[in-house]
């Protein structure tokens, strides 16, 4: 009886964190897009220099500041690859994220960024937001976590059954 409780206690929290899931991609996508409009500001101006220096090639403006006497564009040479890999990482997050619901959670579960997530976690604001597809996300992640639970459970109990019936052969 009290497992009982204890599981709809744990499917009902599952419930809740499931609805939190499309307002946790939305402030994710949020802070992506706020980030990726900041950086790509500055890109901008580095690429107006390459179309004007180096035939559009930013490649080229970075080994010209590689190659630079000047040890302070030697410096900005890194700062700029580095604003390139960071475009480049934000192009392919928005790529992600223009996926089917499902292909956005996946994305923002295993291919997120670590540091916008990192952002987005430190920042989230908890809402519940009584939408079809919040409501749809907490209710299959509860009825993932009360089947697992279950079968967990049942799992356990046939094991036990089995050791009672024969200890012997289940000791090595």
């Amino acid at each position: 009886m009290i497992y009982r409780y204890f599981v709809l206690t744990l499917t009902a929290c599952a419930l809740l964190l499931g609805i939190q899931a499309p307002n946790l991609l939305t402030q994710y996508q949020q802070r992506l897009a706020a980030q990726y409009a900041e950086a790509k500001v500055y890109y901008d101006d580095y690429q107006v220099i390459a179309d004007r220096y180096f035939e559009g090639e930013l490649d080229a403006l970075i080994a010209a500041h590689e190659n630079s006497t000047e040890p302070a564009f030697r410096e900005e040479a890194a700062i700029i690859r580095k604003l390139v890999q960071r475009i480049t990482a934000f192009e392919r997050q928005q790529q992600l994220q223009q996926q089917s619901y499902p292909a956005q959670l996946w994305a923002l579960v295993w291919q997120h960024d670590e540091e916008l997530l990192q952002g987005t976690l430190e920042q989230y604001s908890f809402n519940v937001p009584l939408t079809q597809t919040a409501l749809a996300t907490g209710a299959l992640v509860a009825l993932a976590f009360a089947l697992l639970s279950d079968v967990l459970v049942g799992g356990c109990k046939r094991l036990g059954r089995r050791y009672k019936r024969h200890p012997k052969t289940l000791k090595h």
